[in-house]
């Protein structure tokens, strides 16, 4: 951290922050217990906690601080502004899993990020900025996504042992199917995989760390001959990737919410029989009703498929939405219920009407968009 950042944080600390009215509450108690879940399943192997695309929308520094107290040989990010802003609050080695334009690699310090390596465009500019850095190959086991076919490795070993600035330090790859309950052609992908590991030990490759795992992938215990790492990304932060109906579910089932998204109501409404509601008249009272407004909506996370369709929750009450959600509202039905002008509502808890699965669901979507989609404006806080 610079000179000048140091002074920025301390003037901060130094000030009365706004209350607000949402906020995200991030539990360090689920980020460690879901971490110990997977630690369990595989006690002899490396676990990276992947830290990109904010946590999982749960605060990168945040996530990054939470785990300070477990011994980790790597944490996984996408940029290396990712890194930086881990490296604020926890000094654990940063790998870089997306790609790096090869244009800014002469700008990053090595010493503290490893680097994974998609084309020999990146691996040739290594070679020529002559410093030491940890590479990782991340091989393209016919998902045809990004990353490296087996038949173009010979090439990248030929510019990696030129280069004695570059350490080959793991290989790894990633599963198409992983959480399906049919795995087959995942399990055609780690053929693939180990293929490619042999080749690069017959070329004396010592590697630290070997790969294909990643939270559902480690739960049912595939390539435990050939891995000896993973990387535990929406599994950290509390969701079971797995279909009910896999034999593998139950693993996780002490897995634990790691966020927990509040507001408050901030106006009541009176409306008569047949009034409607907001933009397009989408909902029309058939009696009459006490109507709440509430801060949220598809800016702070929800998706408009969500009217009318989805719940928030009051000390165990379900609160329906009632209309077309907006910008930054929704409106519930309290006409039966004795609450007050900020009270505190929950948009996603554990219950079964707002849990982060029935969002997803009645958004049409997956776990992974609805926490990625949280706005970052919302303030988080850990408990």
């Amino acid at each position: 951290m610079s000179f000048l950042s140091k002074i920025y944080n301390f003037k901060k600390s130094l000030e009365t922050p706004f209350e607000t009215m949402n906020n995200i509450y991030i539990s360090k108690e689920a980020i460690l217990n879901n971490y110990e879940v997977f630690k369990k399943l595989n006690p002899t192997w490396s676990i990276f906690p992947v830290l990109k695309s904010n946590a999982y929308g749960h605060w990168i520094k945040e996530v990054a601080k939470i785990l300070k107290s477990v011994k980790l040989d790597y944490i996984v990010a996408d940029s290396y502004f990712e890194a930086l802003k881990i490296h604020e609050v926890n000094s654990t080695p940063v790998l870089l899993i997306w790609y790096t334009l090869p244009i800014n690699l002469k700008n990053i310090d090595f010493t503290k990020v490893s680097l994974v390596v998609y084309d020999l465009v990146t691996i040739q500019e290594l070679a020529d900025i002559w410093r030491k850095v940890k590479v990782h190959l991340k091989i393209d086991t016919w998902m045809h996504r990004q990353w490296i076919y087996y038949e173009e490795l010979p090439k990248f070993i030929e510019i990696i042992k030129a280069s004695p600035n570059i350490v080959l330090e793991w290989v790894c790859t990633h599963f198409a199917d992983s959480d399906s309950t049919i795995n087959s052609y995942s399990l055609f992908q780690v053929w693939e995989f180990q293929k490619s590991v042999v080749f690069l030990k017959s070329r004396w490759f010592k590697l630290k760390y070997i790969h294909s795992n990643n939270s559902a992938w480690a739960t049912k215990n595939f390539c435990q001959t050939t891995c000896n790492s993973m990387r535990l990304g929406i599994s950290l932060y509390w969701v079971n990737p797995l279909e009910k109906n896999d034999e593998s579910y139950n693993k996780l089932s002490n897995l634990k919410l790691a966020l927990t998204f509040e507001s408050i109501l901030i106006q009541i409404k009176q409306i008569r029989a047949w009034d409607k509601v907001s933009y397009n008249w989408t909902f029309e009272a058939k009696e009459d009703m006490i109507i709440w407004i509430v801060p949220v909506g598809y800016y702070e996370a929800l998706s408009r498929k969500l009217s009318n369709n989805y719940s928030y929750n009051y000390l165990g009450y379900s609160l329906p939405i009632i209309w077309r959600i907006c910008m930054n509202l929704t409106v519930i039905d309290l006409t039966w219920i004795n609450i007050k002008v900020w009270d505190k509502v929950e948009i996603i808890s554990t219950k079964a009407s707002n849990n982060i699965y029935e969002l997803a669901s009645k958004s049409e979507t997956i776990t992974y968009e609805c926490f990625t989609r949280l706005a970052e404006s919302i303030r988080r806080k850990v408990i």
